[in-house]
């Protein structure tokens, strides 16, 4: 838990030092964010032979911004998780899916001018599995994380991404991302009896979103100021 806590004090240290602020009229932006979780994965202490597996995340965005460059963002998505394995002896392919609700708070860094943005993407997540299925084990020699049950249903991780923002003053804000998610949390018991020391998820995400900003016909004065 300790490491936990460093890597997001670590992520969230760029905006937490700034000394100066350059307030702006403030944008708060709504939508919803679609994409596929490429390279997913389980990080598993012995190892596991694993396959690259491709699912569906998607949900919906708020975004928050009041100082130039920096802004606050939360998402709730949905997210399909898991991992898949080939049998040498059979050919027998085996898959298990994970499926969670996720909150990812974000610390949304952008540069760039009215109408391209480029920003870095930075935060925790935690995340809830909901729902899990399996296809049959093994014939010969399957694992154990095949058929043990899954014992940790709550799980969190940190990310981070990078991408690309096309803004229009009437139609709204496309987005472009890729992250990559490093899991924190095991979704089987890692104490020093148990068979797996680690069995983290970790992904690579590519997804596009829109966004519309509700507050654009509201005139506010913009200001600076300065610590």
């Amino acid at each position: 838990m300790r490491k936990a806590f460093i890597h997001i004090i670590l992520l969230l240290f760029p905006a937490l030092a700034a000394a100066q602020y350059a307030f702006i009229k403030p944008e708060l932006a709504i939508g919803t964010n679609q994409g596929v979780v490429l390279l997913s994965q389980v990080g598993f202490d012995p190892s596991v032979e694993q396959s690259f597996t491709f699912n569906y995340t998607g949900g919906l965005t708020v975004r928050y911004i009041i100082q130039k460059h920096f802004g606050l963002q939360a998402e709730l998505n949905f997210s399909r998780r898991g991992w898949s394995e080939t049998s040498v002896e059979t050919g027998e392919r085996f898959n298990r899916t994970l499926d969670y609700l996720e909150l990812p708070l974000i610390s949304h860094i952008y540069f760039g001018n009215k109408n391209v943005r480029f920003f870095v993407n930075l935060g925790p997540k935690i995340r809830y599995m909901v729902h899990e299925s399996a296809t049959a084990p093994f014939s010969q020699n399957a694992g154990i994380q095949q058929t043990k049950p899954i014992e940790n249903r709550f799980d969190y991780s940190i990310f981070g991404g990078l991408g690309i923002e096309f803004r229009t003053q009437k139609a709204g804000f496309f987005q472009l991302e890729a992250r990559y998610d490093f899991g924190l949390g095991n979704i089987f018991n890692s104490r020093k009896q148990d068979y797996f020391s680690a069995s983290n998820n970790t992904g690579i995400t590519v997804s596009v979103a829109y966004l519309f900003d509700v507050l654009k016909n509201k005139e506010v004065k913009p200001y600076s100021a300065t610590w």
